[in-house]
């Protein structure tokens, strides 16, 4: 073979093998320049998420009706995201590759304050039932209260007292502490159901403490002013003798005076040889002999029911009875003026038939029998007929 065809022969293959290479390059160059494209948007998306500032978040950028109500933001508040704008822009210039990509502060959100509503006094004020029944209640008390004690009808104008007979009305009246004009709630006392009720049961113990002449009273008021009074008082009955002097005693042996020695005053009728141990005002006597009051009482009881039963007659043989004394020997005397003024001594022995006796002895006053006789003696009543002895 020449030269010529050597060239040709191995101009082909040599031609051939480039054509490959020249492919393969061109398909190296496409997919370097396609590599480098990639690589090149890729560098790109990252320079730009650091250029550009990150949206907020759902959570840090709060709700939307936040969003709404915050409509504007305080001076320092811009301020400073101002200045932090500024150094994120110098951060995009400047960029540290070693730190990681940062996220810009979010804006904090302030709420615009409102400025406060007037609301009506009804929104104010909740008053619920009960308060206004309460308030209602209380102006109801304060104006009951302006017309007692302003109104004339609460004004003490009459007076009615009964029952008394030892005591005056004056003095009755005196006790309660009521004069014409006065308030009638002046003896009202206890606790508000009493005040309201115009109740004296306050001033009723009051009065039967202090007066022991009332064994009980009772006080009641009429509208328009008046005051009605019921009054129980104790009866005196007789006389003890004391270590200090007299002792007034009621048929229950209630101490209501306590008297001393005085000569000007006669006391009657005195029950005579009692031991008495305490006597105190107000309060039950203590007598050691205590059978030998009973006694006494009961003969006074019965000269008492003959001047009851007596009628048109003017003499009390009561009131005349000087003294009853009881002596150890069971026998008792009785000591009387007649209707002439004329000191008689009756004899008893015994409670028996005792008023069938101060019966006819009342009768035997009245009839002036027992002052006939000028001797000086008793009436013995010891037995069946009385009989009038001398003196021994």
């Amino acid at each position: 073979m020449d030269d010529n065809e050597l060239d040709k022969l191995f101009g082909e293959a040599s031609a051939a093998a480039k054509e490959p290479s020249e492919e393969g390059s061109s398909d190296s160059d496409a997919a370097e320049k396609a590599t480098g494209a990639d690589v090149f948007v890729i560098k790109q998306y990252e320079e730009g998420n650091d250029g550009e500032e990150d949206e907020p978040d759902e959570d840090q950028a709060g709700e939307p009706g936040d969003l709404e109500e915050s409509e504007e933001v305080t001076e320092e508040d811009e301020s400073e995201e101002s200045e932090g704008s500024e150094e994120d822009a110098e951060d995009e210039e400047e960029p540290d590759e070693a730190e990681a990509p940062r996220k810009a502060p979010a804006k904090r959100l302030v709420r615009k304050k409102r400025p406060p509503q007037k609301r009506p006094l009804s929104e104010v004020i909740h008053l619920s039932r009960r308060g206004i029944a309460l308030i209602a209640l209380a102006i109801a008390i304060i104006a009951i209260v302006l017309l007692i004690l302003f109104l004339p009808a609460f004004r003490v104008r009459n007076a009615h007292v009964e029952g008394n007979v030892v005591m005056t009305d004056q003095q009755v009246l005196r006790e309660l502490k009521l004069e014409y004009n006065s308030h009638l709630m002046g003896g009202v006392s206890g606790n508000i159901l009493d005040i309201i009720r115009l109740d004296y049961g306050k001033t009723e113990e009051r009065i039967k403490r202090e007066n022991p002449y009332i064994e009980d009273i009772r006080v009641s008021v009429k509208l328009p002013s008046t005051v009605d009074v019921q009054v129980k008082e104790r009866m005196k009955v007789c006389y003890i003798r004391t270590p200090d002097g007299y002792a007034a005693l009621d048929k229950d042996g209630i101490v209501l005076e306590l008297t001393s020695f005085d000569t000007r005053k006669s006391v009657r009728p005195v029950i005579c040889g009692l031991n008495v141990t305490y006597a105190e005002l107000g309060k039950p006597v203590r007598i050691s002999n205590e059978n030998d009051y009973k006694k006494a009482i009961i003969v006074l009881g019965a000269i008492l029911a003959a001047d009851n039963a007596s009628i048109g007659d003017s003499y009390s043989m009561f009131e005349n009875t000087v003294e009853v004394r009881i002596l150890p020997s069971g026998y008792m005397f009785l000591t009387v003026y007649s209707p002439q003024n004329k000191l008689i001594q009756i004899k008893f022995d015994s409670l028996e038939k005792i008023s069938d006796k101060t019966a006819w002895l009342l009768y035997a006053f009245n009839s002036d029998a027992l002052d006939a006789p000028k001797t000086k003696g008793f009436l013995d009543m010891t037995g069946d007929d009385p009989t009038l002895r001398e003196y021994e």
